[in-house]
């Protein structure tokens, strides 16, 4: 999905402080394209999110769920947002599919698409850092256990 760097000890910082830049084009995605397509009570969550960016607290599993659940939310969203036209080809010259459909998507399922992409990747690149973490972990266990 994303140009991530390869998922090695090597690479653990980098990755981190990569974790760091996307944080902030998160940030930049849910007030642009985020905060206004959502009701005043619905702004919580990402409001939440925005906070613990500001505050580079992005790194704990509260964190993690935090943009899960925000990412489903925002698919639902873009779902709705979102509808199947048929288009029909009656003429009897036509030599391709006399059916198709096409997707249209409100402009608000248009912003929120664009945001969702930015948090996915911030998404796998914390997954990524808490990945070599856990099995940093599980290696000093294992060689503890020896």
């Amino acid at each position: 999905m994303t140009d991530l760097l390869p998922i090695t000890y090597d690479n653990i910082d980098a990755l981190a402080a990569l974790a760091f830049a996307k944080s902030r084009l998160v940030a930049t995605a849910l007030r642009e394209d985020v905060l206004h397509n959502l009701e005043p009570l619905d702004r919580r969550d990402p409001e939440r999110l925005l906070d613990r960016i500001a505050r580079r607290r992005i790194f704990d599993e509260e964190a993690l769920a935090e943009i899960d659940g925000l990412s489903d939310r925002i698919v639902g969203l873009i779902q709705a947002g979102t509808t199947e036209v048929a288009h029909y080809e009656n003429d009897e010259c036509n030599v391709s599919p006399a059916y198709w459909t096409s997707q249209r998507r409100t402009r608000a399922a248009d912003e929120l698409g664009r945001a969702l992409m930015v948090l996915f990747d911030l998404q796998e690149t914390l997954l990524a850092v808490h990945d070599l973490m856990h099995a940093e972990r599980a290696i000093v266990a294992l060689r503890m256990a020896s």
